[in-house]
């Protein structure tokens, strides 16, 4: 019988190394450099791996009107929510995640991180003429036979005062993980469906828009193709900025909330979805599933 090695936790140590960002880094050049260090970077993670602890800084981020009126747009908030919609600040840290990635403090593959979650916090509400303040620090890496579990934190702080927070969680597939175990069997119930969502085929390439999450599989079916999707796939962080449009007007979006997504099965495009939810023990359990295969694409909570 073989044994299945435990998980190895690495957090960083050291004084805090700071990498202060004026401007985002460019798309193509961004790029270049993520597949050239794919090429010499592994997938794993030495047991006596040390982390340097840093912190990638955006000071004086300035809002834009027209970029948080798209988001709006393609997450289905409508005029009547708050200035600046809670999943919005998602968006604001793609820049500062890629220069981290990027950097040689980042000791792994970057181009093998799969997003898999994401929660935050919206401590008030932020109107668009605030200046931000923006900060991605790595919290942690979790070794597993399957593969490594990285988890970033984000903040958001408007005049010192910390607006919104959240954590990131990514998974990087190993060369030769072991067999899944057998399913569970216990049954997947699904919540009370109440809407029908139609996500259009160019969801992709209008959330990367707002987002600057280009990566190819998001865009076209033909570059979806190119990495081994059949078609092109939601970027699974506009999914749970969808679910919140709907959860934060259900409750009256509210001043200060929390979210929890869980990131399941991708939704390709275009596709019929629905979004369940229920109250359980104070929580609103949420999950959007496909229409006609009824199969999860996100499940969380929401708080306010």
């Amino acid at each position: 019988m073989s044994l299945i090695s435990a998980p190895r936790i690495y957090a960083p140590s050291g004084p805090v190394t700071e990498i202060c960002l004026t401007r985002l880094p460019a798309i193509p050049k961004l790029f270049a450099t993520l597949i050239t260090l794919s090429l010499v970077r592994k997938s794993s993670l030495a047991e006596d791996a040390v982390l340097d602890n840093v912190k990638t800084v955006y000071r004086g981020w300035q809002l834009d009107p027209s970029q948080v009126s798209r988001f709006k747009s393609v997450c289905g908030y409508g005029d009547d929510g708050p200035d600046v919609p809670a999943p919005y600040f998602q968006t604001l840290f793609i820049g500062l995640v890629s220069r981290f990635i990027s950097s040689s403090h980042f000791p792994i593959n970057p181009m093998g991180l799969i997003q898999t979650g994401q929660s935050f916090c919206l401590e008030r509400h932020v109107l668009l003429s605030e200046t931000l303040d923006l900060s991605c620090t790595l919290r942690d890496m979790t070794q597993t036979p399957r593969g490594i579990n990285t988890r970033m934190t984000f903040e958001a702080t408007s005049n010192e005062e910390t607006v919104w927070q959240g954590t990131a969680t990514y998974f990087t597939r190993a060369k030769n993980p072991p067999p899944k175990e057998g399913a569970s069997n216990v049954e997947d119930h699904g919540l009370p469906v109440m809407e029908t969502i139609q996500v259009p085929a160019d969801t992709g390439r209008r959330y990367a828009a707002v987002s600057r999450d280009y990566n190819p599989h998001h865009l076209y079916p033909w570059t979806a193709k190119l990495i081994g999707f059949k078609r092109a796939i939601a970027h699974g962080i506009w999914s749970l900025a969808r679910a919140g449009a709907s959860l934060e007007k259900a409750w009256g979006y509210p001043e200060r909330l929390e979210m929890n997504g869980s990131l399941k099965l991708p939704i390709f495009l275009p596709s019929s979805i629905t979004l369940g939810y229920e109250e359980q023990g104070g929580d609103i359990c949420f999950e959007l599933r496909n229409e006609a295969t009824a199969l999860p694409h996100l499940k969380g909570t929401f708080r306010f």
